[in-house]
């Protein structure tokens, strides 16, 4: 989804020295200028490629998020943004849990992100979330911020009076809030957080390794407890696996042991990042956009700019805010789905509905256009039987299939 605008968690002890205009200023920075939300419409999913065809998959009653196949059931469970987890198991869909009362929905970025079934699952029946913080939609007082949980499974229902909140990440706006939950094989998890919102980086979070915000945090859990995998401050900072990311909105590791990271971009390019999953990194932002110096003044016409600073990793693709393109949704490392598209990464832009493909050789990585579905994309999922679904923003979710 595209992430250019609202979360507004405003943490703030007030002081003389911060007067209302700057308040002012600093609420109303989530508001970027040059994106506007489109209209929230259903466009079908009608891929402009004879090679691939699509077909209404499910339906769930709000933007769906995230899809997992269950760890010992032949069904799928889908997440949505407006906090309801439905199983499908090919016929029919049915409610596990509610967590509209625990989250957020001020905001199009805001609600349920992510989920993720613990390791263990078989014995503990426990579940991860990803969520903004339940919170006034009101004026400047909003205080909220990003949430990890546990909650219990019970006869395949949530057991929402066995929530606990591990830990809770303050923002200053309402965009800009990743959230995917990812679970390694090792039994250790990795979760996104956004830069905290609004134009340019405002605060800076970006560059600062000691921020949990525009990060991939690293941790274990167990116990109703996380803690970092890292001991190397003996704080907060041992969460942080890389940093230097605006929106990572969705990422997913490969049979190498690589990372492929979606992150969005502010008013020019997308990208999408590789590195070794273990090899922390800075990917930039806010010193760039992309494979460019960023300039917030810039429009969008410089040329890419070669990496001087050895501590940065760029992008390995890039695309241009042009012909509609204004949202990176990404993405998996395929090893599934349609025979076209295997052994590469897949992913989406937001507002065109495009979809191209990224493979690899001697020669380094390549990105290819595979079509566009029309639809806005919110995000990818794998069915029951590895079919390639596609996530629409009005709710409806898609199997794309090779014609």
């Amino acid at each position: 989804m595209n992430h250019n605008k609202a979360f507004i968690i405003v943490v703030v002890l007030l002081s003389a020295s911060v007067s209302g205009y700057e308040l002012y200023q600093r609420y109303n920075a989530e508001e970027e200028p040059r994106f506007q939300w489109p209209d929230k419409v259903d466009i079908p999913c009608n891929p402009d490629s004879t090679e691939f065809d699509c077909e209404v998959y499910a339906q769930v009653s709000s933007t769906p998020v995230k899809s997992l196949q269950h760890p010992t059931n032949n069904e799928i469970w889908i997440a949505a943004l407006n906090g309801i987890i439905a199983s499908w198991d090919g016929t029919m869909m049915t409610e596990i849990g509610n967590l509209s009362n625990v989250i957020s929905n001020c905001h199009n970025e805001q609600g349920l992100l992510g989920f993720e079934f613990t390791h263990d699952f078989s014995s503990s029946q426990e579940i991860l979330l990803s969520y903004t913080e339940n919170a006034d939609c009101e004026g400047g007082s909003n205080l909220s911020g990003m949430v990890i949980a546990s909650v219990e499974v019970v006869d395949n229902k949530i057991n929402m009076n066995s929530l606990v909140e591990l830990r809770t990440i303050a923002k200053e706006n309402r965009n800009h809030n990743g959230g995917n939950l990812h679970s390694l094989n090792d039994g250790t998890y990795l979760w996104s957080l956004g830069d905290g919102g609004g134009s340019s980086d405002p605060y800076g979070n970006g560059q600062n390794v000691h921020n949990p915000l525009g990060t991939i945090q690293y941790f274990s859990y167990g116990d109703k407890m996380i803690e970092p995998v890292f001991d190397n401050y003996g704080n907060d900072t041992d969460y942080v696996l890389h940093h230097g990311l605006r929106n990572p909105w969705k990422f997913d590791t490969d049979n190498q042991g690589r990372l492929w990271i979606a992150d969005v971009g502010q008013y020019c390019f997308e990208e999408v990042n590789v590195v070794p999953l273990l090899t922390q990194s800075n990917f930039g932002w806010s010193e760039r956009e992309g494979m460019h110096i960023y300039d917030p003044s810039d429009d969008c016409s410089s040329p890419p700019d070669a990496l001087t600073d050895s501590s940065l990793t760029d992008p390995i693709i890039e695309y241009p805010h042009v012909g509609g393109n204004c949202s990176i949704t990404g993405g998996f490392w395929m090893d599934w789905g349609p025979n076209s598209l295997q052994n590469s990464y897949i992913y989406g832009d937001f507002c065109t509905g495009s979809i191209w493909q990224i493979t690899e050789s001697s020669n380094g990585f390549e990105s290819n256009y595979v079509t566009s579905v029309g639809t806005y994309i919110t995000g990818f999922g794998q069915g029951i039987n590895n079919e390639l679904l596609i996530f629409s923003w009005t709710g409806e979710i898609y199997n794309l299939f090779e014609s």
